[in-house]
């Protein structure tokens, strides 16, 4: 509110009058609304409890006007919509439109400063502060006659909000229709940003750019995420087919090993059955010479025969070594062979068929070179 004195004549006397005009707010070059509107009063004000009940609570004169209160207004931000109380660590988050210019001062029941709002992007017209305070639980009657649960001390401001209904009732801006920002003009600096979730919001253009910016970074980033991932899984699956080959060789290397292991020891058997000395350090191929030069004496040649001949005539000479200690054992029995024995149609189980067969191979053998 302000005042001023109308000068008026009456009876030739001079009386004064005061009277008050609301103060309209303005819209600078720039396009900022400077405005002195009310922000809070002192008396009754209701809130709601988390039950949903009423609690009611006393701001009394001396505290709603003391001076080190008002002063806590003066340089505090202008914020659409309460959003917590406002520090150096969210500002940037909160964005505040505006800011309080002035300590806070009396008018009546009322208290009013002086506001700049550099934009406003919303309707909301009403305004309501922010700030902290001791709460005396203490319950009573006012002057007036009415009840209240506890009364607000200490009130220290923090920040005046624009919001659709304010708390004190006369807290608005002061604005007329030719300094109203028309939602048309708000509307054509805004653009529609749409969550994930189907929402739809109205944002600064500015907002909405950031938010296609970071929906498109993270298209980008899932790309390359899914690219990696790709490339992960066909690495996992090469592990672990050079696992599978690792494994399938090492198992082959132990049957190989144990079959040559079975098959040394079955030579150096042999070597020893031939009373062959030192076979220990010879090699498989010197084992089986040896045991053939046992079998047959000089009476066959080996030099220059093949590894398939030698083989060949290294598993004749054993299998006479062995049909030899058979017709040895039924000697000293005092059997002839095949006495006592069961007749067999299997030549493969006869000793002395199989004997022949070795024979007639041997002798094939002599005939042709095996290569």
């Amino acid at each position: 509110m302000s005042a001023f004195l109308i000068p008026v004549l009456k009876g030739g006397e001079e009386l004064q009058r005061f009277d008050t005009v609301e103060i309209r707010a303005i819209k600078t070059d720039e396009g900022f609304i400077r405005d002195a509107p009310v922000i809070g009063r002192a008396g009754i004000l209701r809130y709601k409890n988390p039950d949903g009940s009423d609690r009611i609570e006393y701001r009394p004169p001396d505290e709603a006007f003391a001076a080190d209160s008002l002063a806590s207004i003066a340089g505090k931000p202008i914020t659409v919509g309460h959003k917590g109380m406002v520090t150096a660590d969210n500002a940037r988050q909160i964005q505040p439109v505006g800011s309080v210019l002035s300590a806070g001062r009396q008018d009546g029941n009322a208290i009013r400063a002086d506001i700049m709002i550099y934009c406003l992007p919303t309707s909301a017209r009403e305004l309501s502060c922010g700030y902290s305070l001791d709460l005396d639980e203490t319950p009573g009657t006012t002057p007036e006659g009415e009840h209240y649960d506890a009364i607000q001390r200490n009130i220290r401001y923090n920040h005046v909000a624009v919001v659709a209904r304010g708390r004190a009732g006369i807290a608005r801006l002061n604005m007329d229709g030719e300094q109203v920002i028309e939602e048309d003009e708000i509307m054509e600096k805004m653009s529609k940003v749409r969550l994930d979730s189907g929402l739809e919001y109205d944002a600064a253009l500015e907002v909405g750019v950031y938010v296609e910016k970071l929906r498109q970074d993270n298209t980008a980033v899932t790309k390359e995420r899914d690219q990696l991932q790709a490339k992960y899984d066909a690495a996992l699956a090469d592990v672990e087919k050079v696992k599978k080959e690792h494994e399938d060789a090492a198992n082959k290397a132990k049957e190989t090993f144990a079959a040559a292991v079975k098959a040394r020891v079955a030579m150096l058997d042999a070597a020893k059955a031939h009373h062959i000395d030192k076979a220990d350090s010879m090699t498989d191929k010197e084992i089986k010479i040896a045991v053939i030069k046992a079998v047959r004496g000089d009476s066959i040649a080996l030099d220059g025969k093949s590894d398939d001949y030698i083989d060949a005539a290294y598993d004749m000479a054993c299998a006479e070594k062995r049909e030899d200690g058979l017709a040895d054992q039924r000697e000293k029995l005092g059997k002839p062979a095949g006495k006592d024995e069961p007749s067999r149609k299997d030549d493969d189980d006869d000793p002395e068929a199989a004997l022949a067969k070795l024979r007639a191979d041997e002798a094939g053998l002599w005939a042709k070179e095996v290569r």
